[in-house]
């Protein structure tokens, strides 16, 4: 059976098999409408051929000096559409696709090692931590590891949260979020980038962390504990998890006559471990006593910054122009009567009053004394004002930096994007 002549002519853009069987593709011969001359094709375009390829479509070359008639009007359109299918929705089905795929394979390499703690969280952990996974692990025999997270809390009222669910197992299966959800999981209100919650009161504000001056460190570090819902402040409480552990159970944990014997037998459990894997844990006073020596400043937060200082030109820090008590009374114009009602005006009056303060602690970081821009940016973050979280950036993130403490620029700056003061932080919250 003879072909049918398409109707397209030689300016048909199809290729497929089954429709050049079906039709042929003769040079139209009826009266065209009158057209510049089509310009004739070197030997190179003769060679080379008119079709561009992208995936399995061939489009034809259009000539930049040929006018097009209706009918090329139409086989353009055609073409346009051909190609939005497959360069627009097919190809970035296939792109998005294969991006998710490997996002997937990345993350699943990382949950099969503690990599993923210093990927997501940005820190590495310290032995004492990993010896008191163990540890509790003990407490309940022939358990799996979410079950011994599930042991603790059910019976302590204590959730192990942040690198313990990783171990536990928690992350291996979860929705995966974005970079700063990791950084946010159970970060306070007021916790500073220098702090690591690891222990968290069930239903509570109160928990426990390491503080870590600088990211990098794994051999100074001690666990400090603090209540979001009272204060700003932080208190040192142990130089290992252990003995976090058990002022825990000293002061926090609300026992009954039931539950007495309970902990007495897991304070003994405690000291057991510690004897029987000859542990040398470090103790609070020998770290404390050693930091409060290269501590600078205070701060709002009763931790105090360190920063390399060097005594003898006095230089990595200078007071801020402003006492403590000066900068709380700058600050308390958030609360002042006449201004309280209306938030952009107690916003200007204070930073009114914070910029030549703010002006001379940039200038104390370009004479290198970076830890006067540390602190005030610290001051501010603990007074807990969200209207001066710019500030508290511009301030927090340089100083990070010239500090080489980048882990702590970006811990800033995702909690400051999501700062808030509930009590479930938890990242499978957000990822549900």
């Amino acid at each position: 059976m003879p072909k049918a002549d398409c109707k397209y002519w030689d300016k048909c853009y199809q290729r497929n098999e089954a429709h050049l069987e079906k039709y042929n593709h003769p040079p139209k011969q009826t009266e065209a409408p009158k057209m510049a001359p089509k310009r004739k094709a070197t030997d190179t375009e003769e060679d080379k051929g008119s079709p561009n390829t992208i995936g399995s479509m061939e489009t034809p070359e259009v000539d930049a000096e040929e006018p097009v008639g209706n009918y090329e009007s139409e086989t353009a359109k055609l073409q346009k559409e051909a190609m939005n299918n497959i360069a627009g929705k097919n190809f970035m089905e296939i792109l998005e696709k294969r991006i998710r795929l490997s996002v997937q394979q990345e993350y699943d390499s990382l949950c099969e090692s503690n990599e993923f703690i210093r990927h997501k969280f940005l820190v590495e952990m310290p032995e004492d931590f990993y010896e008191f996974w163990k540890f509790i692990n003990t407490l309940k025999k022939d358990t799996t590891k979410a079950a011994a997270l599930q042991h603790i809390e059910t019976v302590f009222q204590l959730e192990l949260v942040g690198p313990f669910e990783f171990l536990a197992g928690k992350f291996h299966k979860a929705k995966i979020g974005e970079p700063g959800d990791y950084l946010r999981h159970w970060r306070f209100y007021y916790d500073p980038p220098e702090f690591q919650t690891v222990f968290v009161r069930q239903g509570t504000g109160i928990h426990y962390g390491y503080w870590r001056d600088v990211p990098q460190d794994k051999e100074r570090l001690m666990l400090a504990r603090n209540d979001a819902t009272s204060s700003c402040e932080f208190q040192f409480v142990a130089g290992n998890i252990f003995d976090a552990f058990l002022h825990y159970l000293q002061h926090d944990y609300v026992g009954t006559p039931f539950t007495a014997a309970q902990v007495a037998a897991t304070k003994k459990a405690v000291k057991q471990y510690i004897s029987d894997n000859s542990l040398e844990l470090a103790q609070l006073d020998s770290l404390k006593n050693e930091r409060d020596k290269r501590v600078l400043a205070k701060t709002f937060h009763r931790a105090g910054i360190v920063v390399p200082y060097e005594r003898k030109s006095q230089q990595g820090y200078r007071p801020l122009m402003v006492s403590d008590a000066e900068l709380k009374k700058i600050l308390a114009l958030f609360e002042r009567k006449d201004l309280k009602d209306d938030s952009d005006n107690a916003k200007q009056a204070v930073l009114e009053k914070l910029q030549p303060v703010a002006n001379a602690a940039n200038i104390a970081m370009d004479e290198c004394d970076f830890g006067t821009a540390l602190e005030l940016g610290l001051d501010l973050f603990s007074s807990g004002h969200k209207e001066l979280h710019m500030l508290i950036s511009s301030l927090l993130v340089p100083a990070y930096s010239l500090l080489s403490r980048p882990q702590f620029i970006a811990i800033a700056k995702a909690h400051l994007d999501q700062r808030s003061k509930e009590i479930n932080l938890s990242i499978f919250e957000v990822l549900k």
